[in-house]
């Protein structure tokens, strides 16, 4: 008699593999540094080389199941990218400028075209910069690709924002899981296709409070603006930026607990075949990482602060001179010497604010993702083999170019 297997016996669970970073933030650091250093001298485009090293120093350092991640773009690539983005840009900025001289008075309808068409451009390059991206990944000899078209997602993504409008934001999940859907399902593996299983009502039902927390207090907010532009006695200025302020502190005090939400949902929703990821971020995370940015911050403004108090204190006579000599028209050395003085310190402390960014934005909450993800059922992308093609560098520079970075 033939055995029976009963059917009751629960399948074994796919085995999880957790992936790490061991990327060293040091090292990292002094990528930054000095890449911003060299910024300088170049007139930033030094900043393609940067990125690129960044890259590959973060795909490198992402394992699973001790093996890495490839970046195989190059900064010519970028660099070219962009240029090719700017000769299509600044013939469109060229006729604007034309248009709104020609039309002075009607000069902020003449602005709307091009504000749309920028608008477009923008989901437009964003989407041609992730195809890019993929396509210069590679894991085990197999390299990532996507196909589809920027233009159609452009005109999906144009679609969601204005149901975004129209319903006050409640439509945002939908516009998210749908998005991310076309993106993924364009997205392979060698021969694996992407899916992303992701809906919205899941993302709703898991953000719905902190978008009924938002529309409370944004309501609060006005009434409140409301009351102090009635009892301001003529300070309605100061009464009409109390609003802005504080729609931004709470967008900031709102925003890590969207963002650990949103990428959580997200992360669990991707699918290669029968690859599947698990997300444990937490939210603590990207509070961390907003009061190490805030404070930081705070930091170098101090620092620069202090370097221009002494600067004040000991060139005192010698900066009040040069003022006066620019303002008479007479660009003397010590003129040239204080405008030169004035655009370094500008320069580093925009550069340093973006080491910061980049620091804890980029490095750190890359790697805080991906030691909190597990990857299941890897073992079925042995079965991947090469398929598709790179992708050009236009879109990435068309990202660049309309200052749509995604930190790295």
């Amino acid at each position: 008699m033939t055995a029976s297997v009963s059917s009751n016996i629960p399948l074994t669970p796919p085995q999880a593999s957790p992936m790490s970073f061991s990327g060293r933030g040091g090292e990292f650091l002094k990528m930054l540094v000095t890449g911003s250093l060299y910024q300088i001298p170049t007139f930033g485009f030094y900043r393609f080389w940067l990125i690129t090293k960044l890259r590959r120093h973060l795909w490198a350092n992402t394992q699973i199941e001790g093996e890495s991640f490839e970046y195989t773009g190059t900064a010519k690539e970028l660099l070219i990218g962009f240029l090719i983005a700017l000769a299509i840009l600044v013939p469109l900025y060229v006729a604007y400028f034309i248009i709104a001289f020609a039309l002075e008075e009607q000069a902020a309808f003449a602005s709307l075209p091009l504000i749309l068409l920028m608008y477009v451009l923008f989901h437009f390059g964003s989407y041609r910069a992730r195809k890019y991206r993929a396509t210069r990944t590679v894991f085990r000899g197999v390299r990532f690709w996507m196909k589809g078209s920027g233009w159609a997602y452009a005109f999906r993504a144009v679609l969601w924002d204005v149901a975004t409008l129209f319903t006050l934001g409640i439509a945002l999940p939908w516009a998210m899981a749908s998005l991310e859907r076309y993106r993924m399902r364009h997205t392979y593996f060698g021969s694996i296709q992407g899916d992303f299983a992701g809906t919205g009502w899941s993302l709703f039902k898991r953000a719905w409070w902190v978008w009924v927390l938002g529309i409370a207090v944004i309501a609060g907010v006005v009434a409140t603006s409301a009351a102090v532009l009635s009892y301001s006695e003529g300070d309605e200025e100061l009464a009409i930026q109390f609003v802005p302020t504080l729609l931004i502190l709470v967008l900031l005090a709102l925003s890590p607990v969207a963002m650990a939400i949103f990428t959580r949902w997200q992360i669990n929703g991707l699918r290669f075949g029968e690859v599947t990821a698990e997300s444990h971020l937490r939210t603590g995370t990207f509070y961390s990482l907003f009061f190490k940015v805030l404070f930081s911050s705070i930091g170098i403004l101090i620092v620069f602060a202090i370097i221009i108090g002494l600067a004040a204190v000991f060139l005192g006579t010698v900066l009040q001179e040069a003022v006066v000599a620019m303002q008479l028209g007479e660009f003397t050395w010590t003129a040239i010497s204080l405008i030169v003085f004035s655009a370094l310190v500008y320069l580093a402390f925009f550069l340093s604010m973006g080491v910061i960014q980049r620091y804890f934005y980029g490095r750190g909450l890359w790697a805080a993702v991906v030691t909190t993800t597990a990857v299941s059922n890897l073992r079925s992308l042995d079965a991947a083999v090469a398929a598709g093609k790179a992708s050009g560098v236009v879109g990435e520079g068309l990202a660049d170019a309309l200052d749509f970075n995604v930190g790295i």
